[in-house]
């Protein structure tokens, strides 16, 4: 998918015109063709598996109708940050539209870390939760989910603090040749330092989602994630006025929190406890790790630049 999208800028593109507004279709185009290449992908391996597509007629279908009953409600749950994102992108249009691109910037590199570590880790988690539920066996589904949220922290945490204080660095990396002038990477930079105390949070809503999706409760996550949009929206228009792209990040990393707050509360709920213990334990050591490493990042950061430069060969 990733390397049909990205040829179609570099090989459709050109053709499509010398200015933005035409050369952008290039990109449309590469997303839809890129979509088909994924499926299109995966049918040489679902036949050796014995899989032969012929049309069935949905509607009438039980399991087809409790399927969509349950996803509306749980796609709602789960896409909190990118409904939160898109929100907070609609407010910041209304103040400076060079905010939501500044802002996309650091989304980006955001959805990195959460992407490899967050999402996957809740993608491997969800069947192996709802057949610990199916078994009522509760002392594994707690001991499994908790589990999954050590490893999350441990990854996301440091990630979280380096992705904070090497914000700049990484920007000017990047993306700054073009048009993205030297200006702009400490703007895109604030946005990214802004967010980068959330990614833990972010990541640990897509795990703490599963958890109730295992369980059969798919609204509950969805009724926390609307009211945390809310959150998000009352944030964003407070902050974005003198903040500006830092304001998005700032409401975006507020109201995850406050949607894990939620969603842990309400999961112990459920399940009568969770056991924190392990978590408690590596919470300190992972914290000074962090601050170790970042501080040794932002000192070698602080020698480095100032002689060598930040280009791709130094």
């Amino acid at each position: 998918m990733n390397a049909v999208m990205i040829s179609s800028v570099y090989l459709l593109a050109p053709r499509m015109g010398t200015t933005l507004k035409t050369q952008i279709y290039a990109l449309a185009f590469g997303v839809l063709v890129a979509g088909l290449a994924q499926a299109m992908f995966q049918l040489p391996s679902l036949r050796a598996e014995g899989f032969r597509y012929h049309w069935v007629s949905p509607w009438g279908d039980a399991t087809v109708k409790r399927v969509v009953r349950q996803m509306i409600p749980g796609t709602l749950g789960v896409a909190a940050f990118q409904i939160n994102v898109l929100t907070t992108q609609g407010v910041a249009y209304w103040v400076d539209p060079s905010i939501v691109a500044l802002f996309n910037y650091s989304v980006r590199l955001m959805e990195l870390p959460q992407g490899v570590f967050g999402i996957s880790l809740a993608t491997y988690l969800l069947p192996t939760l709802s057949g610990l539920a199916a078994e009522k066996k509760h002392d594994e589904f707690r001991s499994t989910l908790n589990n999954g949220i050590d490893h999350l922290v441990f990854v996301n945490l440091l990630a979280s603090i380096m992705l904070g204080v090497l914000a700049e660095p990484i920007i000017r990396l990047l993306f700054e040749h073009g048009k993205f002038v030297p200006a702009d990477s400490p703007k895109a930079a604030l946005a990214l330092m802004c967010l980068a105390p959330g990614l833990v949070a972010f990541s640990l809503v897509n795990i703490l989602a599963r958890a109730f999706y295992a369980l059969g409760d798919t609204k509950t996550p969805m009724k926390i994630s609307v009211f945390c949009l809310c959150i998000n929206l009352v944030f964003s228009m407070t902050m974005v006025w003198k903040l500006r792209q830092g304001g998005l990040g700032l409401a975006n990393t507020l109201s995850a929190c406050v949607n894990v707050g939620l969603l842990f509360h309400t999961l112990r709920r459920k399940l009568g406890r969770l056991e924190y213990g392990a978590l408690r334990q590596m919470l300190w050591p992972i914290l000074m790790a962090g601050v170790i490493a970042g501080l040794t990042a932002w000192l070698a950061s602080a020698k480095w630049n100032p002689r060598w430069g930040i280009g791709i060969w130094q």
